[in-house]
């Protein structure tokens, strides 16, 4: 595994946690795409479990953000900046 490829799946997966229109309209089924992705990074060796669970607790919380904020009819965008999930995309798993 090349240190670039670990890069562009990682910013694969944060583009998808980026999709807002995805998130909001389809909350579980955008929750269970992101765990399902980032359970193939971490079979295929891309990223670490210590990884795998950063992304996973970033798509736990960014679900219960979601469920929270469309219980009380609202459509916000998430600001995924400030989502640090630790990871060195430099690094290899």
């Amino acid at each position: 595994m090349e240190k670039t490829d670990k890069a562009m799946a990682i910013r694969g997966w944060h583009l998808l946690l980026e999709d807002d229109s995805y998130r909001l309209d389809h909350p579980d089924d955008f929750h269970q795409t992101l765990i399902s992705r980032a359970d193939e990074l971490v079979l295929r060796d891309v990223i670490s479990l210590e990884e795998w669970q950063r992304l996973k607790d970033a798509a736990d919380a960014v679900h219960a953000k979601t469920l929270q904020s469309l219980a009380t009819l609202q459509r916000d965008r998430l600001d995924t900046v400030a989502i640090d999930l630790c990871i060195d995309a430099e690094a290899q798993a």
